[in-house]
């Protein structure tokens, strides 16, 4: 169980994802897809971070991304939403590369995925940290 500290700071991740969902979902709309791409990743990374810190009373904050996914699946346990969010978690991250050091634009098909599912990530933090908090 998270303290009311640790609480605070999940709230804080919750605020990041929000705000970064809603620049990429604004980017998308501007036909912006590589920035809303962008956006949308550090949307879920967040959203992660708000889930884990709820749940747990701490996140993993280092280079390695690839954990991410795996902390967020172990701190969502058996309920029925951990296998589509850990999912979700590992096609944001592993698009991270692409659209942040890659020559290549991101097409707007792409972006539209990914802030789908930067959305749900973030749709399941809502729930878990209002819940709990």
């Amino acid at each position: 169980m998270a303290t009311l500290v640790q609480r605070n700071h999940a709230r804080n991740f919750l605020k990041k994802a929000e705000e970064y969902l809603a620049s990429a979902e604004a980017n998308l709309a501007t036909q912006r897809p590589t920035v809303a791409a962008g956006d949308a990743i550090h949307a879920g990374i967040c959203a992660k971070d708000a889930i884990v810190t709820e749940l747990t009373g701490t996140t993993i904050k280092g280079k390695d991304h690839a954990l991410a996914a795996k902390e967020l699946r172990q701190a969502l346990g058996q309920r029925p939403d951990a296998a589509s969010a850990e999912k979700g978690l590992r096609e944001l991250i592993g698009s991270k590369a692409d659209v942040e050091y890659g020559v290549t634009l991101i097409p707007g098909a792409k972006a539209e995925a990914l802030v789908r599912r930067a959305r749900a990530l973030v749709e399941l933090a809502v729930r878990i940290v209002r819940l709990h908090g």
